[in-house]
């Protein structure tokens, strides 16, 4: 996926995005950095069509993303929103099953396809044994599962992620992160998604895009990206970045500085 030039604003006067370019390399981790209200999430609704940009194109697979028909960009991509909401009475495979309405036409009716959709993705994400649960019976790590579940049972090969540990206890942050991580590695999906954590996102990362006021700060590895320059340019905080062998890299928290 090719992100051009991309220039947005939700009033048409005021650009929140200016002049965005980015690769989103194939079967890797993107995750997307930054202070609150830089944009972060305003580029992830470009990126899956759900904002139209003021300037600039979305490419994926060589055609503008906008000249896809729905249903045609929801067998490409899949996106697992920042909050989410469904009646409190429906069953967790219900829910799931309706990542398969991008594959329903009128014409065919691929059942056994369906189902088989629905069962690899409740396998996936840890939940075959809560099928009939319903929602309200439901923790809050295993609620965002099973929109993860939804967005999988899509069968797309690249799938966006706006915030998930957002609500979460450490527990479950893990929990989300580490089933992230393996539908990376076990399954080729090419994933991006936005972190507000940064060690996490250090940790759970192939390629960091940073941000700031609709701007992109730095693109690149973890190592590249995050340094005490950096955080301190982009949050306005101090930081010692640290390499050990075995947490791998990451970084401590001085104290607020001047932005």
């Amino acid at each position: 996926m090719d992100i051009k030039d991309i220039t947005f604003s939700y009033d048409r006067k005021t650009d929140c995005l200016h002049a965005i370019h980015a690769v989103i390399e194939p079967g890797r981790i993107t995750t997307i950095i930054g202070p609150n209200g830089c944009g972060k999430s305003t580029l992830l609704s470009v990126m899956s069509n759900n904002a139209v940009p003021r300037l600039g194109q979305v490419i994926l697979d060589g055609k503008e993303i906008t000249r896809y028909k729905p249903k045609e960009l929801a067998r490409q991509l899949a996106v697992v929103h920042q909050q989410n909401e469904a009646p409190s009475d429906l069953t967790v495979e219900k829910l799931v099953s309706f990542g398969r309405m991008p594959h329903k036409t009128m014409f065919t009716a691929s059942r056994d396809e369906d189902e088989q959709a629905v069962e690899w993705a409740m396998a996936c994400t840890n939940l075959s044994e809560r099928r009939t649960s319903t929602l309200d019976q439901l923790s809050g790590g295993e609620r965002q599962r099973v929109w993860i579940a939804m967005a999988l049972a899509q069968r797309t090969p690249i799938l966006f992620l706006d915030e998930p540990t957002t609500y979460l206890d450490m527990y479950y942050q893990l929990e989300i992160l580490e089933l992230i991580r393996q539908l990376n590695q076990e399954h080729g999906l090419t994933i991006v998604m936005v972190l507000h954590d940064i060690n996490q996102a250090i940790r759970y990362s192939d390629v960091m895009i940073a941000m700031k006021e609709g701007r992109i700060i730095a693109n690149g590895r973890p190592a590249e990206v995050v340094t005490s320059e950096l955080i301190q340019a982009v949050y306005g905080v101090e930081v010692i970045v640290r390499q050990d062998e075995e947490a791998g890299m990451y970084l401590i928290p001085l104290g607020v500085g001047v932005s």
